[in-house]
């Protein structure tokens, strides 16, 4: 017997709503659609900070340290990024209730110029958490389908995360992008909706088939300063931890399509971007009900992020997958971010998000799992100085793993450092 939908009925999004609502956002485009921005870096990791972050503190030390980059890459063409992020959660209602966890997360990134607008970039990065008994993160005691913390369950404490080759051409406007790749980074980004947030589901689409870490190839290119195009192929077998030349070029070599338009648009002055994409994955997946075995499923979605003041910035995004091989159907979220709310702390952020993802029929038929699972998300960026950043953050899950009328509180506490 299919259950009722969730205790929260006014939250449950149903597919034409969805429609309606990002029709309402592709209704802003015409107005901007002729802004001249330059086009974005698809590598970058995080956003641009504020410009008020540009007075933060530093101290003596980390000066020195910028000006030995700086001298470093005019000198030899290298750059160097360091971070780290460390988070501790308590569980405060549902499974797990009482317990806390700890995470630790470090990335280091080295960018190293090459020929004329050629440059390879290797980053090496791990976590605490090795999926070691007992757990670091609060994933395994809660068990939900959405994402609570993009930085648990990595594979190893040190790996080469990756390695690739980015080409520009045709004075910038073609960009080829070869080697280990991670998709999240180059498909389904948002200016708005980042690395902020804990949950991966609402930093990326948590319908997208993401891919971490594996080898492929993208090739984006600026048809107008408003207008690009792009679309990769990336390894649909590949292990993170691994080189990825096992799967990719051995046995099945089954690689998943990856396609993406994007328009930037500066409507009253504010810069906003609306992203549509497209997917394909080959991969057999075993279908919910029944003995059956599918292969090439696909999905498509969007990514809107709009800045309506100097400091307000809204997102939305929304995904579609296969219901008879996945657990959710569709998936969207909305939000936005504030910057200097507090009097006299005009680099802060304050940041909010609701993210909710609604289970296939076959899914539901099979399991009895409720309609819906759907998390709030709220944060504040605390800029201490211009490298640590201090983020207290809240969440609320309802119907955790799609079981009926549990609830989940979580707080955390994140410090990250920037170098």
């Amino acid at each position: 017997m299919i259950r009722s939908r969730p205790c929260v009925p006014f939250l449950y999004f149903s597919y034409p709503k969805i429609l309606l609502i990002a029709l309402g956002f592709a209704l802003l485009l015409p107005a901007g659609v002729r802004a001249e921005l330059d086009p974005a870096d698809p590598t970058a990791v995080d956003l641009p900070e504020p410009e008020a972050a540009k007075q933060l503190p530093s101290g003596a030390w980390f000066d020195n340290w910028k000006k030995f980059k700086a001298e470093m890459a005019k000198m030899t063409g290298t750059e160097v990024c360091l971070c780290a992020d460390n988070a501790t959660q308590v569980i405060l209602n549902g499974p797990g209730e009482g317990h806390s966890r700890n995470l630790f997360w470090w990335n280091m990134t080295v960018t190293q110029k090459l020929w004329t607008d050629a440059k390879l970039v290797a980053r090496v990065r791990g976590s605490s958490d090795t999926r070691n008994d007992p757990p670091h993160g609060v994933y395994p005691l809660i068990r939900p389908t959405l994402n609570m913390d993009w930085r648990w369950a990595e594979t190893e404490w040190l790996y080469l995360a990756n390695l690739y080759i980015e080409q520009k051409l045709l004075d910038g406007k073609l960009l080829l992008v070869v080697g280990k790749i991670n998709s999240p980074l180059l498909f389904d980004t948002n200016e708005v909706a980042g690395w902020d947030f804990l949950s991966h589901s609402l930093a990326r689409n948590h319908a997208f088939p993401h891919k971490y870490h594996t080898i492929g190839a993208v090739v984006r290119y600026d048809v107008m300063d408003w207008l690009y195009v792009q679309a990769g192929l990336i390894d649909a077998q590949g292990v993170r931890s691994e080189t990825g030349t096992n799967t990719a070029f051995h046995g099945n070599a089954w690689f998943q399509s990856m396609y993406e338009v994007g328009f930037k648009t500066a409507i009253a002055g504010r810069k906003g971007n609306y992203r549509f994409n497209l997917w394909h994955d080959p991969t057999p997946r075993n279908t919910y009900e029944g003995d059956a075995v599918k292969r090439d499923t696909v999905g498509f979605g969007i990514s809107f992020d709009q800045m309506i003041t100097d400091k307000l910035g809204m997102f939305l995004r929304y995904g579609f997958n296969e219901r008879d091989t996945r657990t959710f159907s569709h998936c969207w979220s909305a939000g936005a971010t504030y910057t200097g709310l507090l009097p006299g702390r005009e680099q802060d952020v304050l940041g909010v998000g609701f993210v909710q993802g609604v289970t296939g029929d076959d899914y539901r038929r099979s399991t009895h799992a409720q309609s819906s699972e759907s998390l709030f998300e709220t944060y504040y960026k605390i800029r201490v100085t211009e490298w640590l950043s201090i983020l207290p953050d809240l969440q609320v899950l309802l119907n955790p793993g799609t079981r009926d009328e549990d609830v989940s509180v979580v707080a955390g506490l994140r410090v990250k450092i920037d170098l």
